[in-house]
């Protein structure tokens, strides 16, 4: 049954251009049957979805209900107190790092008789450190005077080493190793004690 068939059942008769607009442009004004459907679809679907959210919510909160605040608050100081100590352990070593490379640096010129004497110092300068400033060890010369003159042994001398010459021909000799000292005479190791007693405590060091 048509609209014009229903509306004349009811006693309303329509003329041609009523029927043309009622047939045309009155469904334009709603949604067909199949997207009013898809439409309460969605909506139905975002309901359960925000009911889903407001469930998980509740659930979240009813357990930090449940927390201790105190044990929070200590979870809380002792991931600080790790952090705090990762950070000053980190610290510390780049400054170890520092000193270390400044130290290096600063006895660089300085010539030891032996590696143990050169550790030796070193270990001291870590025990009693100096204050590092702009790359450089404030104080050092002095630190180091006062090692050598509590050990000249421990530092090898600026002076050249002795030149020997064969008593017969004149000719110079090699410079003079430990090998070749212990092989000398006792006049020979009496000149080098008298003109070079620093490098003859070298020479006898063991």
């Amino acid at each position: 049954m048509s609209i014009k068939e229903l509306l004349s059942g009811c006693g309303i008769e329509l003329t041609a251009e009523q029927e043309s607009k009622l047939t045309t442009e009155f469904p334009k004004q709603f949604k067909p049957a199949e997207v009013y459907n898809a439409d309460v679809q969605k909506h139905k679907t975002a309901a359960e979805t925000y009911k889903a959210q407001l469930d998980e919510a509740n659930k979240q909160i009813e357990q930090f209900k449940e927390l201790n605040v105190e044990q929070i608050q200590q979870a809380a100081n002792d991931w600080k107190t790790k952090y705090e100590t990762a950070e000053a352990d980190y610290q510390k070593k780049l400054a170890e790092r520092d000193y270390e490379d400044a130290a290096r640096a600063a006895l660089s010129d300085v010539k030891f008789t032996s590696k143990a004497a050169e550790r030796a110092f070193m270990a001291a300068l870590k025990e009693n450190p100096l204050q590092l400033k702009d790359g450089k060890l404030v104080g050092f010369d002095d630190v180091l005077d006062q090692a050598k003159a509590d050990d000249p042994t421990a530092f090898a001398s600026d002076k050249p080493a002795p030149k020997f010459t064969d008593p017969i021909t004149g000719a110079p000799l090699p410079e003079v190793t430990k090998e070749a000292f212990a092989k000398m005479s006792y006049m020979e190791k009496l000149k080098i004690k008298t003109e070079q007693p620093e490098i003859y405590k070298g020479l006898v060091q063991k």
